[in-house]
C-alpha cells in the first residue's frame, strides 16, 4: 500500500552485476527482494537487533550485514553502483547524504522512499509527520549534497526519489 517491492524495482532499475547497499535495511524486507537482482547487496543498519533478527530469519547468500551509522558507510569512495534509502531518510539518511554521495560511483543511483511530511494522514502506521520531511525539502537536501534528480513523486502518505550522484 505504501511502497510496493515493483516500485522499488521500477526507481531502482538495476543491472545484475551491481553492487548496493540498503541503508536501513532493518530485517531485510526490502533487501531480500533486491538481492535476486544483483550481484551484491549489504545490508546496512545501526541496529544489532535488526540484524540479528535478519540472521534467524535467513539471509540471501549474496546480502553481507553491516551494523553502522549511515554517517560512517565502510565502503570505499565509489564503491557502491546504488543505494537504498526505504522509509528511512528520516531516521538519520537525510543528515549522511555526503557519506552516501561519497560511498556510489559517479552516475551512481540512490533511491528515497520516506513518509512524508505532508501525508493525507491516514496512514495506520509510521512515524509523526513532523518527524518526516516533505518531497521538496527532500529534493532540496538531495541536490545540495551532489545528487541529479531523475523522478520525483507524491503519493498518498509517502514520496518517492530517484536520483544519480553527479559526476
Amino acid at each position: 500500500r505504501y511502497l510496493s517491492t515493483e516500485g522499488v524495482y521500477e526507481l531502482l532499475d538495476p543491472e545484475p552485476d551491481w553492487t548496493i547497499a540498503d541503508l536501513g535495511s532493518g530485517t531485510g524486507f526490502y533487501t531480500d527482494d533486491v538481492a535476486p537482482l544483483v550481484e551484491q547487496v549489504y545490508a546496512v543498519d545501526i541496529h544489532e537487533a535488526m540484524q540479528d533478527a535478519y540472521r534467524e530469519k535467513g539471509v540471501p547468500e549474496n546480502v553481507e550485514l553491516v551494523t553502522t551509522d549511515v554517517a560512517e558507510l565502510p565502503f570505499d569512495d565509489g564503491a557502491l553502483d546504488a543505494a537504498l534509502s526505504l522509509r528511512t531518510f528520516h531516521h538519520g539518511v537525510a543528515d549522511a547524504l555526503e557519506e552516501g554521495g561519497r560511498v556510489l560511483r559517479p552516475g551512481g543511483r540512490f533511491v528515497v522512499v520516506d513518509w512524508s511530511a505532508t501525508g493525507a494522514g491516514d496512514r495506520d502506521r509510521g512515524p509523526d509527520p513532523a518527524d518526516c520531511f516533505d518531497l521538496a525539502t527532500a529534493q532540496s537536501l538531495l541536490l545540495d549534497a551532489g545528487f541529479e534528480i531523475r523522478s520525483a513523486r507524491e503519493r498518498r502518505e509517502t514520496f518517492s526519489l530517484a536520483c544519480s550522484r553527479r559526476d
